[in-house]
């Protein structure tokens, strides 16, 4: 079976459950999308999927706003593994009473929420190394998903890339692009050591300068050495890599602004307005 078709089998089996869901995967292997997936296609779907990184958490059961909006919904915790041990003892306690007491009226409310939580750590480690309570564990992991890195998914990564390609096409209302065969064996042999979040960028990057309707390696945005890990190893916004690439292009052609915003095919008052915005700052 291949990679994409088995995420599609897990997610589908999870949909079909209400058990708790525990997903582990490298940093970028679409864990928050393949939990949103699994809430999408579920009997909750009518109701809130929240999103709640757990190192912003003070003290779990006062996040009543979270509890509310997430209440008949799906509560998707990232990074669970960096839970402080106070929070794992609160989040077991709320995981098998489903209550929580306010500190006002002393009144304990009832809550019907799923779990989905989420880790690039191997829990059963942490469980070994006393970093994480073995308890919590079997309460998140009533099913498993393993998520496949991107360097393992062969030919289907060009099948992933024509799926950005055809989304960002109609996204920014530009005609449709092909890959040409060298571009295809290039982006095969690539690692992404961001997986899926890096692929995306480096097609969106690649689309941003690409000139014509077929796509050849050498327009391939593909970063060198361990520019990956500083360049895709957070969230940007489309905005922001964008300004990356005008920002490269200002410096190759000695900051010419007409000549770069001829080169990309965007207007100079576009650049001059990232300039003027802070995303970019010409070098002297």
């Amino acid at each position: 079976m291949s990679e994409i078709k088995k995420l599609g089998s897990l997610i589908l089996e999870a949909s079909n459950s209400d058990q708790n869901v525990l997903i582990r995967g490298e940093l970028g292997s679409g864990k928050e999308y393949t939990a949103q997936s699994i809430h999408n296609n579920s009997l909750r779907k009518s109701n809130t999927f929240v999103t709640l990184n757990v190192t912003t958490i003070t003290k779990l059961t006062n996040k009543f706003s979270y509890l509310e909006t997430a209440d008949e919904g799906t509560l998707y915790l990232d990074e669970i593994a960096n839970l402080e041990h106070d929070n794992q003892l609160n989040l077991i306690e709320f995981i098998k009473t489903k209550k929580v007491k306010d500190q006002n009226s002393l009144k304990s409310k009832q809550y019907n929420i799923r779990f989905i939580a989420s880790t690039t750590k191997n829990l059963i480690e942490e469980v070994e190394k006393g970093r994480f309570i073995f308890e919590l564990y079997n309460l998140l992991s009533e099913m498993v998903i393993e998520l496949t890195a991107l360097r393992y998914f062969g030919e289907e990564i060009i099948d992933l890339a024509n799926i950005f390609i055809l989304d960002y096409c109609k996204k920014n209302r530009k005609p449709l692009k092909q890959l040409s065969n060298g571009a295809k064996k290039l982006l095969m042999s690539y690692h992404y050591p961001q997986n899926f979040r890096e692929l995306r960028a480096i097609i969106e990057l690649t689309l941003m300068t690409s000139s014509s309707s077929i796509i050849y390696p050498e327009e391939i945005y593909l970063p060198k050495g361990n520019q990956a890990e500083c360049f895709f190893s957070k969230e940007k916004t489309l905005k922001e890599y964008e300004a990356e690439i005008v920002s490269h292009f200002l410096e190759k052609y000695d900051n010419k602004v007409y000549y770069v915003a001829e080169k990309l095919g965007i207007s100079k008052n576009k650049i001059y307005n990232m300039i003027n915005q802070g995303l970019i700052k010409l070098e002297e």
